[in-house]
């Protein structure tokens, strides 16, 4: 196989480079806010070339912007790693599931799975030593996949793609650029609701040498 132009490059380039992206099922834009703490008084629709002049971010402060992705509530953040924190995800994962993907400008990228307020799955992308699983790692299953199916295809890469199979979909430019509910929050983190299990880690099964793509996962049904 040869490498094809994968859903997601478009958001590794120019000022999207850096961010913390969570997407929750089944559950309402307001609802996320809330989750992270954000003040609702405070939230606006606002395209994203005038979020920044809008909302004048100041220092320890995160951007957020939340819409809805079939039926997903995705939050994409800038200038913040909120979303990854265990303390976010237990609140936004609680009766349902949420998957937390960090793309660090310093090179820090993961993937974290929560449902039920617990975490299920996280790795570093293509790193196998750093997978850790409550049972089942599809997520990382899929993202190898992926690297097989796109030869060269850049681990982060396989890593959205393998998001997108889970949520249905992709994020494209026009829904990220277009008016999107948006807000500034301090970094504050809302309590934990309960103690969150630790993942053991995975001697993560190698995909790339296997045969041809099996299928991928659907997104659920509720």
């Amino acid at each position: 196989m040869t490498k094809s132009s994968p859903s997601w490059d478009w958001m590794l380039h120019g000022r999207y480079e850096g961010f913390c992206l969570t997407f929750t099922h089944g559950v309402t834009p307001a609802a996320v806010l809330r989750c992270y703490g954000a003040d609702p008084s405070g939230v606006r629709s606002i395209a994203f070339p005038q979020v920044y002049e809008i909302l004048q971010p100041g220092p320890d402060t995160s951007v957020l912007r939340v819409g809805i992705f079939r039926e997903w509530t995705f939050c994409f953040e800038t200038l913040g790693i909120q979303g990854i924190m265990p303390a976010v995800l237990a609140t936004l994962s609680q009766g349902t599931q949420t998957v937390a993907v960090n793309l660090g400008a310093n090179a820090l990228h993961i993937l974290e799975h929560w449902a039920d307020g617990q975490p299920r799955e996280r790795f570093e992308p293509g790193q196998a030593s750093s997978l850790q699983a409550a049972d089942a790692h599809p997520f990382w299953e899929a993202a190898e996949r992926h690297q097989v199916d796109h030869q060269g295809l850049p681990a982060v890469l396989g890593t959205l793609e393998a998001v997108g199979d889970r949520i249905g979909g992709h994020l494209t430019a026009d829904l990220l650029e277009g008016p999107l509910l948006s807000t500034v929050l301090p970094w504050t983190l809302p309590p934990l609701p309960s103690p969150a299990a630790s993942l053991p880690f995975v001697h993560a099964t190698e995909t790339r040498a296997l045969g041809p793509r099996i299928g991928s996962f659907r997104p659920p049904t509720r």
